[in-house]
């Protein structure tokens, strides 16, 4: 099913905005969204329980965010590999039929500032 999607990220003062066309699939687990930006693909994943973003390209990240938890991002470009932590400090999901909202606040690394992302996710048909 098609998708518009839009993801704002908030860093302190910072904010950018997303707004892309995705496809995905809405089941009893969450909604799972495919979608290219800049040059990469990236994979979404929406459950009450995680948000899981993968990103495919020249450079290639994984993350995971956990309500409460401290997980790693993995980061690697071909011709090296790292890892940071990410504690998700709150991660809030709402589904209304095939559309959603997920609010998840982090924040990454040491002494890192906390980052607010807003999905929304609207089933186009």
């Amino acid at each position: 099913m098609k998708y518009g999607l839009e993801i704002i990220s908030k860093t302190g003062e910072d904010t950018s905005v997303v707004a892309v066309d995705a496809q995905g699939e809405h089941g009893e687990e969450g909604l799972a969204l495919v979608y290219s930006f800049d040059g990469a693909e990236y994979a979404l994943c929406i459950s009450q329980e995680a948000m899981t973003q993968e990103r495919r390209g020249e450079v290639n990240i994984f993350t995971e965010f956990r309500a409460g938890r401290t997980t790693v991002c993995r980061v690697s470009d071909g011709t090296g590999y790292g890892a940071f932590n990410v504690r998700c400090e709150k991660l809030e999901v709402s589904f209304n039929g095939g559309d959603c909202v997920a609010i998840c606040a982090f924040s990454g690394g040491d002494g890192a500032e906390r980052t607010t992302i807003t999905v929304t996710a609207r089933a186009l048909g």
